[in-house]
């Protein structure tokens, strides 16, 4: 009898201690990070980070103390549909001026005015731009998702990526070694309704931006139009390589991003701001995705500085910056419990916590690929002076 309560005893000791076990880990992983899971966190924040996508448009003091401190290169990207050549010519000049000047933080990604393409000549004169900024060196040339979605033909069709106007640039690219980054379409998202609250309020980015929302129009282009011209253009120009802006508007679903890239061997994706997408996602899948295609990812924020900014913006922004760079590391570094909350803006304050997501804990490896490497490879030149 005295031995059957000694192991009775013995059995509640155990369960109150792994019981007090789990409550300490749970403390641990919704607040400080537990010590099993610091290496890899110190180990990411230590080495050398390219965010490939970025809009930076005038210098910004904040910006290179972020980068000093946290060990980043920023991509900054010039973003236009094209249809103001004097917005776009000054943000190539702003890009040149940044890489020029401050080597070290900066490169760019350039475009080019689509508006113009039924011009005598417009062919050569886009190619003769390209050529002078790929030697004051532009990395890329970015195509935004005005084609698909804005852009008409003479017969209005929608004017898609898989044109014929588009060959004779992506040949001289190809031909260049220079990378095409495309924002084609939206998340389809952009394609389900949408909603306003009672007081008018646009509860999402396509109640605020109609243009860009394609619910129940259906004399306008599908989702699986715009990818499938996207996709065609893969098949058709294998020496070109391609990265998809934003995870390829495939976020939705890793396995429609694996599609692709099983397809398609000049294809990567760039995350560019949609790493909540992965949080919706199993969070097995997703660090599946991540081992599997370790050489075809890259790190990207969409993060944006403007000219003129107040004081206030200045401030609001940097806090943005900071919260998400600290969330974003420990998600991809560490297998945590980390708190989230809605999507930031940069004129809004820091949002409390709603829920909590488990990082995906990614090794030094993958780390060092997708947040450096792979850029590297993907777009020579961006580690152009960053030692």
């Amino acid at each position: 009898m005295k031995n059957k309560i000694t192991a009775l005893l013995t059995l509640a000791l155990l369960a109150l201690a792994v019981s007090c076990n789990k409550q300490n880990t749970k403390k641990d992983n919704v607040g400080e990070l537990s010590s099993e899971n610091t290496s890899n966190l110190e180990y990411v924040k230590s080495i050398k980070k390219i965010d490939i996508h970025t809009h930076v448009r005038s210098e910004q003091q904040y910006l290179i103390n972020f980068m000093d401190k946290y060990n980043y290169k920023y991509c900054a990207i010039v973003n236009i549909g094209g249809s103001n050549h004097n917005t776009l010519q000054s943000q190539i000049d702003t890009a040149k001026m940044l890489y020029n000047k401050y080597p070290r933080y900066y490169g760019w990604i350039t475009t080019f005015d689509i508006s113009k393409r039924e011009e005598s000549g417009w062919t050569n004169a886009v190619i003769s731009q390209l050529k002078d900024d790929f030697n004051n060196g532009a990395v890329g040339v970015k195509i935004w998702k005005t084609v698909g979605m804005e852009f008409k033909k003479e017969n209005g069709e929608y004017l898609q990526l898989d044109d014929p106007i588009f060959i004779p640039i992506f040949e001289f690219m190809a031909q260049e070694g220079k990378t095409l980054l495309l924002h084609m379409g939206e998340p389809i998202h952009a394609w389900m309704p949408t909603y306003t609250t009672k007081e008018g309020i646009g509860r999402n980015y396509w109640a605020k931006r109609p243009e860009y929302s394609f619910w129940d129009k259906p004399d306008l282009p599908s989702y699986s139009d715009i990818m499938a011209a996207r996709d065609h253009v893969l098949q058709k120009h294998p020496n070109l390589k391609i990265v998809g802006a934003h995870l390829g508007s495939l976020e939705f679903d890793v396995d429609e991003i694996i599609t692709r890239l099983e397809l398609y061997p000049n294809f990567a994706v760039e995350i560019g701001g949609r790493t909540r997408y992965f949080m919706w996602q199993a969070n097995g899948k997703v660090r599946d995705f991540f081992i599997r295609y370790q050489d075809r990812i890259m790190y990207g924020t969409d993060r944006g500085a403007s000219s003129n900014m107040t004081p206030e913006q200045i401030k609001n922004t940097l806090e943005g910056i900071l919260y998400r760079n600290d969330l974003f590391l420990r998600y991809y570094a560490t297998d945590n419990e980390i708190p989230w909350g809605n999507i930031i803006s940069s004129d809004r304050p820091i949002p409390e916590s709603s829920y909590t997501v488990t990082g995906i804990n990614l090794s030094k490896n993958v780390l060092d690929k997708v947040f450096y490497k792979n850029a590297v490879n993907w777009f020579p030149g961006i580690d152009k002076d960053y030692k």
